[in-house]
This record gives C-alpha cells, structure tokens and sequence, in this order.
C-alpha cells in the first residue's frame, strides 16, 4: 500500500507516559501505526483539573517525541451544588465546552484532515461534534466502558449516541462492543473490528516447581469492570485447599477503595493479597514470567491488553467470557474461560490449573503460540485500510 499523506489529530484521554493502562497502551500503539503508514500524527490528550482558572491560551504544553506531537490540554473541572443550580445549570457543560474550543484552536492552528477518537464520553462525543462542523472525516474507536457503562446513564447515552452517529468509521476492539454500539444506534455499516496487538517478549513461563505459596496474579486499573470482587470470593475458596498467594499491580481508583476493603474482610484473605502500583511496562514479562497463573476477572472489557502479554509470555491464564476474550483464548487449549460474575467457576478453573502441572504447562504453550497471530503488523494493515477509507472521504 502507497504511504498515506494528511495530517491526523488523534484525541484521547490517556496517553502515556501520563497514564497507565489499556486504553493508553492502545492509543499509542495506533498512533504508531499512523505514524509508520505516513501520516503526520498530532495527539491530543485531555486532562481535567479542579480549577476554576485554566485559561484557553494557557491550557496547552506541547512536546515532540519518535515523530509524534503531542498536546497535553489541560481543562477545568465543573462543579455545581444541588441548590446553585438555575434551569439553564448542567453539571460538565463548561468543561465539555473547553474541550470543544480546545480542539477548535488546535485545529485552526494545525489544520487537520482527519479526527481519531479514543473513548466515547466526553472525547468521542466533542471530537465527533467538531469533525462534523467542519466536514472533516473521523474515526471513533470504541475501546470497553464506554459503551460497557455509559450508555446505562440516561445523560450520557445520547452523548454517546451522538459520538457514534457523527463519526465516518467506527472501530471496536472486539465484535462485543460494536454488537453493544449497534443497539445504541445502527453502525454496523460502518463498523470494523481491529483487535489489539502483542509482541512476544524474549522472558518466557517455565514451570519450574516454585517453592512457597501458588502466584496468582492479576493486573489493570482496578475499577468495577475488573471484577476483583470476584476474584477475592475465587481466592477465598481456593485458599482452603492450596497455599497461594494474590499479587495485583496497577492502580485502584478511589471509587473502589471501600469495595476492596470491604471485600478484604468479607473473605479473611487480607494477608494473602499483596496489592502494589504500577510497575514500568518493560519489566511486566518477568513478574508474568514469575507468576504460577495470571487471571482475568473482568465483567466488561474491549480487547485486554493485559491478557495478552500474559500469554505472550506462556503465563497459563484464566479469564472470564467478555469483550475479545473468546478470541484470545481457546478454551482448554490456550487457556480457560468461564463466565463473568461467577466467582464458583472462576474458583474452579484456577483449581484446575493448580492441580494439573501437565494442563499448565499445555495452556501456558499453546498461549504463547496463539499470540503470534496477533502481530504488530497485521494490526498496522488493518488500520491503514480504515485510514484509506477515510482518506476516499476527503
């Protein structure tokens, strides 16, 4: 394929080295792939403050690194008492405004031809509003909650509603999400499903006959569509039977703190469960490498970042029937698979694993092996056909 020619914004509300998880891991991966088929790639990544202050001519600070722009834009948080409220009052709405004129001054500095979105609320919804204002052709790309949550919240369903309609493609990180999206509103049409990719790293699971207790271990931004509850409930039922222990690395958000507490002492498994921050990405394969067995309890995902490193690695895995999960996996051969909200059957695959060395050794393979299929660069000419769409819209 010919090298693509424009310039494209790319919005998004994670992007690293800011924040950590899938949804910047795999915007970034995609601005790559831009950048590789010959676009001139600017992000822009939005970050709210609680701060009545930020100026328009003050919100931005810009860097360039491996041939990429980035725009850091920094806008204010809205708040509102129940009581100060007049009619015309909505909570966000100066702060979704700002956003708005925050890609309207970059834009009219850098003059864009395509828009690509990240997340449905709010960046989805004021890049697709803009993008179609002035006719320029733009991506949404539905990555796990926006469509797995919001569209449950009567304000925001429409919003998300409007992010679909105006984009000219959307693209979803599993056949699950844009099946969600659909019922929405009708994309079918102009949906495409792009899995994300893994590369396979030189740290590679070996059984080796660890001493002490069974290594589990889970990873992500904790959040509800994690399903860490469940999980502890897992721990719990196993930990009658086996010495094992839970390793979690990454970030608990504040709206979980009390659940995660609380579920700590409901099950008694505190002193089992070692809960650390984030760990540099480079050194994820050897904590996989090290583990016994990696889970995924997840009640909603698009296509897990972190499952896939997992296997990658040969790391055997278990993880629950949501988002591109039945894709990864084969279940039974390159790991196991149980439904999402039963802690019973998440308590019994991770037995299996731990009663059958020779089933752990097999699932751990056969992963590795699967995630060769998932390459960097089938992903990258699967993008570069939606960006050709996009450019016959110019």
């Amino acid at each position: 394929m010919a090298p693509l020619e424009g310039k494209l914004c790319i919005t998004t509300p994670e992007f690293p080295p800011h924040r950590w998880g899938g949804l910047a891991l795999t915007a970034a991966k995609v601005a790559f792939h831009a950048r590789d088929l010959g676009l001139d790639v600017h992000v822009a990544n939005f970050t709210v403050e609680d701060s009545v202050t930020v100026l328009l001519d003050e919100n931005r600070e810009t860097c360039i690194g491996e041939g990429i722009t980035v725009h850091h834009l920094t806008v204010g948080r809205e708040r509102l008492r129940d009581g100060a409220r007049e009619l015309w009052d909505c909570p966000h709405t100066l702060t979704l405004q700002m956003m708005y004129q925050s890609i309207e001054i970059l834009h009219r500095q850098e003059r864009f031809n395509f828009f690509h979105s990240f997340f449905l609320y709010p960046v989805g919804y004021i890049t697709g509003l803009f993008a179609r204002r002035c006719s320029v052709p733009s991506i949404a790309t539905i990555v796990g909650n926006d469509v797995k949550k919001y569209i449950f919240s009567p304000e925001k369903s429409a919003v998300c509603r409007s992010a679909l309609e105006n984009a000219d493609r959307i693209v979803g990180l599993s056949q699950d999400l844009i099946d969600m999206a659909d019922a929405l509103t009708p994309v079918r049409h102009k949906a495409r499903v792009i899995h994300n990719s893994v590369v396979i790293p030189r740290q590679e699971w070996t059984a080796t006959g660890r001493d002490g207790p069974f290594r589990i271990g889970c990873a992500g931004i904790f959040k509800y569509a994690k399903g860490l509850p469940y999980l502890f409930k897992a721990v719990e039922n196993v930990a009658r039977h086996r010495n094992v222990a839970l390793e979690l690395v990454g970030e608990l958000r504040d709206s979980e703190r009390k659940v995660y507490d609380r579920m700590l002492a409901r099950t008694g498994i505190g002193d089992l469960v070692r809960l650390s921050g984030r760990m540099p990405h480079d050194q994820m394969p050897r904590w996989f490498a090290n583990l016994d067995l990696f889970v995924l309890p997840s009640l909603t995902e698009g296509c897990p970042n972190v499952l896939m490193e997992a296997m990658a690695c040969g790391t055997p895995c278990v993880a629950t029937s949501t988002g591109a999960v039945d894709d990864l996996i084969e279940d039974g051969v390159s790991g196991l698979i149980v439904p999402w909200g039963d802690s019973a059957s998440l308590g019994s695959a991770m037995s299996r694993v731990m009663e059958n060395a020779q089933l752990a050794v097999s699932l751990g393979a056969s992963a590795r092996s699967k995630m060769r299929e998932f390459s960097s660069e089938r992903e990258r000419k699967a993008w570069a056909s939606v960006y050709g769409e996009l450019a016959d819209l110019i």
